[in-house]
């Protein structure tokens, strides 16, 4: 059988971490049977066992090589060596694989939204604010036992498939005694010293959530005079008042933004675990571990507007202070070999904290003035997932009333998990600088909204369970696998933003001059307080439900022959509404009630469909040199759907740049048909070398475009394309070289084409699709030292510039431009049980830069930001 002969040659563990760049020079190869799942490294001449990378890397390839889908795969040892922190970091490694805003993953120019994330196979919520895809800097890299990205879709993963599904594979239980702990520091070169304010404080007081309901959002003098006279409670008018000032000072507004020095990064992970045999059969283990880190970074902006950059532009200094915490426990029962259950919970913690002060110019206010637009903004972000997994491995075996069912094996899953965000006081100042004068005068607006505090609350909570049996049949020395399962997520989000805003009359001052208890008391000073955004509606509530059930045959039928086909039925329903928070008299909800009785609405939909797939598979020996090489063809239909907040008719702004985006109710799913075929080629001494050709055909593909906005200011909103295509190409390999190096690395060259007709205002009609980057580079120069005490690697990662939004109205697209990181990561392994980690990121120092061509053939460089150079240090040690 052709699987008995991949295991007879024992592929060295290289397959499965070539496309990471990240290898041992010299591999191990062993003596062991075929039924044994561990490399045993035996003397062979001239080559060095390195054993640190090989416990995860060795199943890793026996699953790149069974799967009848093209894949990629990372284990723990390489994402430690990368040293990289968390999931979305250690992906942008893989062939293909793009990172955007540090946390979104783009695979083979697609967005996220044409990526799918699961967990242990199952489905997971979303706690960012401006999409229900999971940002994957949530997770530390620490619980990850591995990272599957499928780029060929087959009938197992969910339907909703467009550039790749990701599966984050979580450690698994111990076997055997595990203690482990890890410190670090590090520090940034932009982020010396940066902004700070004093406190974020609570959630939104009481006594406003109550005014709110008692005068029906409606907080004004004259308003609240009435509600209380028609109470019977007689007030006066400077009674009301009075309530309006004690509404205003209930609100935090201690945020007081000062420049300070920054404390250096710091982390600390333990891990404790243990196994127990009970009894022959009977195996238990257990473990816990936990991570804490904390850093503050500068990413200040330089903003332009695309109309008149020398006019109208703003400086953003602006800090972060992240801090991050996460508990793992996990336990395990193995019986007998054949059947094992594992009980999973996580939680993690991610709280964002973000002073900034804007000064600009615009068109109303031109920079020959001298007398800039101030803005003074705190927000605190606190993101937090909880999620438990329950899951089974059985094969049936000695229990088997009869001899063909033996091999019958069936895995299980139920997921429960939920994300929340919280930001409890979000503040934004707004205000300008006398420059004339000497010293500098600073001013708050004279307008209803000089202060705005805003309080916003999101919870996500997805349910997910599914199933898989397999039974493989022996047809006259043939084997044929028949598999089946089931698959099905539930998932609902509440989305609710309140904003309280503040006015006054013109003020010479800051905030925390401006605002203080003394000047609001005082009568003879103009303050006023009003809810809403002033920007549309801001919440909504969502559901999605999705059940599905799917088969498929594996049919070997020889040697070298493998053909695999597969089918999912899959339904699909979906609701998002929009929540006025404020409609206090029922308008906007009748509304909404007779907008659904529209055989036309577009609130709520529902489809099924049957989603197959194809995948041929040649497997031989000697082409081109190889020891031995595999071929695989595969196709597949795929459908992408609009996000939830993509279709939510609400706006908002993105946290990350600071834009305004408005959802779009009307948008529609993107059919996709993909087409896959890949080379892998296997060398002696641990060379590998893979291509890969793809193309996908998108119906209706979803694009982000420029919006209608001011003239200074970026609106963003979602549409669909007519009709679009992917292609490309992609190289991955390893080369050893002499003396302990080793260069490893992978290139993806593809185009993109989008037609747009239905939308006038778009610019250009025929382009690439947005997020799509023609190339993809990445590579490592690698370093083992023969006594295994020094490794070294020297890793670069760059994409080709990418469309950020489409443009309309005459500018010309909006581009992120290339971003070259070079990161050079060396360990010291002084004794078996300790080592030393020093890692340098973004050596070149660049930053990230966005550029639009406007109707008058201006390049503009419409967005900077600086990220600077890191430098970490960690010592770890491990029983």
């Amino acid at each position: 059988m052709l699987t008995k002969r991949f295991a007879r040659k024992q592929l060295p563990i290289a397959v499965a971490l070539a496309s990471s760049g990240l290898m041992s020079s010299a591999f191990a190869q062993s003596d062991a049977s075929d039924d044994s799942d561990q490399f045993r490294p035996i003397a062979l001449e001239e080559v060095v066992v390195v054993g640190r990378l090989q416990s995860v890397a060795a199943s890793l390839t026996d699953e790149r090589l069974e799967l009848p889908y093209s894949a990629d795969f990372l284990g723990f040892e390489a994402i430690s060596r990368a040293g990289d922190s968390t999931i979305g970091a250690a992906l942008r490694r893989v062939t293909g694989v793009t990172l955007v805003d540090n946390k979104f993953i783009y695979i083979r120019g697609l967005g996220e939204r044409y990526s799918n994330v699961t967990v242990n196979g199952a489905a997971v919520p979303s706690p960012d604010l401006a999409r229900s895809v999971i940002p994957l800097d949530l997770f530390p890299s620490s619980i990850v036992e591995s990272l599957k990205v499928q780029k060929s879709w087959g009938p197992e993963l969910p339907a909703n498939f467009g550039g790749g599904a990701i599966d984050i594979r979580t450690r698994s239980v111990p076997t055997g005694p595990v203690a482990a702990v890890s410190i670090g520091t590090g520090l940034n070169t932009e982020s010396d010293d940066g902004l700070t304010y004093a406190s974020s404080g609570g959630s939104m007081p009481k006594s406003l959530s109550g005014a709110i309901d008692r005068y029906k959002g409606d907080l004004s003098q004259s308003n609240i005079l009435d509600v209380e006279n028609d109470a019977g409670n007689g007030i006066s008018r400077d009674e009301a008042e009075q309530i309006q000032r004690n509404l205003i000072r209930s609100l935090n507004r201690n945020v007081g933004i000062k420049k300070s020095s920054l404390d250096p990064d710091r982390d600390i992970k333990v891990d404790l675990g243990n196994a127990w045999d009970v009894s022959d059969d009977l195996v238990l283990g257990a473990s816990i571990s936990g991570a804490y880190d904390e850093e503050y970074r500068n990413k200040n902006q330089v903003k332009r507007s695309i109309g008149s950059p020398n006019d109208s532009f703003s400086n953003v200094d602006r800090t972060v202070y992240e801090e991050r915490t996460t508990l793992a426990i996990v336990l395990g029962a193995e019986y007998a070999n054949d059947n094992t259950l594992q009980l999973s919970h996580y939680l993690i913690q991610n709280d964002a904290d973000e002073a900034r002060i804007t000064t600009g110019f615009s068109n109303n206010n031109p920079a020959s003035e001298n007398r800039p637009d101030v803005d003074y903004v705190t927000r605190l972000e606190e993101r937090e997932l909880e999620l438990t997994q329950l899951s089974g491995k059985h094969r049936l075996g000695e229990f088997s009333p009869i001899e063909a069912l033996e091999m019958l094996s069936l895995d299980w899953f139920y997921s429960d998990a939920q994300a929340t965000t919280e930001i409890p006081n979000a503040t934004t100042f707004s205000g300008s600088i006398d420059r004339t004068t000497s010293p500098e005068t600073p001013f708050i607006s004279q307008s209803s909204t000089a202060g705005q505090f805003a309080f916003l609350s999101l919870e996500d909570n997805v349910e997910s369970w599914g199933g898989r049996a397999e039974l493989p049949i022996d047809i006259d020395g043939r084997e044929l696998t028949v598999s089946g399962g089931w698959w099905n997520s539930e998932k609902s989000r509440e989305y609710y933003g309140y904003t309280a805003n503040v006015g006054t009359n013109a003020t010479i001052g800051t905030p925390q001059t401006v605002f203080t208890d003394d000047r609001i008391n005082d009568l003879n000073n103009v303050f006023d307080i009003s809810m809403g955004s002033g920007f549309g509606n801001e919440s909504y509530v969502a559901a999605q439900k999705i059940s599905a059930v799917y088969g498929g045959l594996d049919f070997r039928m020889t040697e070298e022959w493998r053909l695999t086909v597969g089918a999912r039925w899959e339904e699909y329903q979906q609701a998002v509404l929009p929540v006025n928070l404020l409609d206090y008299t029922g308008v906007f909800n009748q509304q909404l009630i007779n907008q659904l009785q529209d055989p036309d609405q577009t609130f709520a939909f529902q489809n099924d469909d049957i989603y197959s797939s194809f995948a041929l598979t040649y497997s031989g020996l000697g082409l081109i040199g190889a020891e031995e090489f595999q071929v695989r063809f595969s196709v597949s239909d795929t459908v992408v759907r609009p996000d939830l907040r993509e279709l939510a008719d609400v706006a908002y702004i993105d946290p990350e740049l600071s834009v305004r985006v408005f959802g779009n109710p009307a948008l529609k799913s993107t059919e996709i048909r993909n087409y896959d075929l890949r080379g892998e080629f296997y060398y002696e001494g641990g060379d590998n070398f893979t291509v890969s050709l793809f193309y996908k055909d998108l119906d209706l593909p979803i694009e982000q475009v420029e919006g209608a906005g001011s003239d200074d200011d970026t609106v963003l909103r979602y549409i669909n394309g007519d009709s679009g295509e992917v292609y490309g190409v992609e190289f991955e390999g390893l080369k050893t070289l002499p003396a302990g190096f080793f260069l490893s690395g992978n290139v993806t060259l593809s185009d993109s084409e989008i037609s747009i007709t239905s939308n006038n205002e778009v610019t250009n009609t025929d382009r690439r699709l947005t997020g799509h980057s023609k190339y993809v580079v990445n590579a490592s120069l690698g370093y083992d030292s023969p006594d295994e005490r020094h490794s070294a690697s020297l890793l670069y990662n760059v994409s080709s510039e990418r469309i950020f939004f489409a443009g309309t109205s005459g500018n010309d697209d909006a581009f992120e431009q290339p971003f070259g990181s070079l990161d050079l990561i060396y360990n010291y392994y002084p004794t078996e049980n300790l080592s030393l980690k020093v890692k340098l990121t973004n050596l070149l120092d660049s930053s990230r830069e966005f550029e639009q061509k406007n109707s008058s053939g201006t390049n503009v460089k419409i967005l900077e930001q600086e990220v600077g150079t890191s430098v970490g240090l960690s010592l770890s040690w491990k029983y």
